[in-house]
C-alpha cells in the first residue's frame, strides 16, 4: 500500500510540476519581450555605455499595458531629463549604483545606490548625476507613457 501510495504521490509531483511550469495563460500575456525578462544589471550596464560625447543613455528593457521598465546611465551633472511632470505616469527610480541628486519636492537631494524615489503623475521631479560620476538607474512607469504621445511636461524650457 505504500508502495501504490508512493508511487501515485511521484505522479501527481510530475504531472501538477509540469502544469504548473508550462505557461498557462497565453491569452494574458501582452508584453515586449512576451516572457520572463532576467537582467544582470552590472553585465548590462557593461554592455551598454553611455556613447562618447552623449550625457546620458536609456533602453526600454520591458513593456506592458500595465507598466514600462528603463534602465539609464547618465554621467552628466546636467539633468537626464530636465524639471518636468508626467500627465498620466507614476514614475518610481531605483538607484542602482552612483550618486546623484533628485529633485524632490522642490529641492535637490543627494541620492545613491539603494535609493528609491516614487513619484506620481502630476510632481515636478529631475535626476542627475554628480560631477565626476556616474549614475545608474532603474526607472519603472506605471502605466507606460502612452505610444505615439509625450505624457512629459518640461518645466524648465
Amino acid at each position: 500500500m505504500k508502495a501504490i501510495l508512493g508511487i501515485v504521490f511521484i505522479l501527481l509531483f510530475v504531472v501538477c510540476g509540469q502544469v504548473l511550469a508550462a505557461p498557462t495563460a497565453k491569452m494574458l500575456i501582452d508584453s515586449t519581450p512576451d516572457q520572463d525578462v532576467l537582467i544582470s544589471l552590472d553585465q548590462w550596464f557593461a554592455e551598454h555605455p553611455v556613447k562618447e560625447g552623449q550625457p546620458s543613455r536609456g533602453d526600454k528593457v520591458y513593456e506592458s499595458p500595465r507598466c514600462s521598465v528603463t534602465l539609464l546611465t547618465n554621467k552628466d551633472p546636467l539633468p537626464v531629463i530636465g524639471r518636468h511632470i508626467h500627465l498620466t505616469t507614476d514614475e518610481v527610480v531605483l538607484v542602482y549604483k552612483g550618486e546623484g541628486e533628485m529633485y524632490i519636492n522642490g529641492q535637490w537631494v543627494p541620492v545613491k545606490a539603494g535609493t528609491l524615489h516614487v513619484c506620481p503623475r502630476g510632481i515636478a521631479h529631475a535626476t542627475r548625476a554628480l560631477p565626476g560620476k556616474e549614475l545608474w538607474l532603474i526607472s519603472i512607469f506605471s502605466p507606460p507613457q502612452p505610444k505615439g504621445t509625450n505624457d512629459r511636461v518640461m518645466l524648465d524650457e
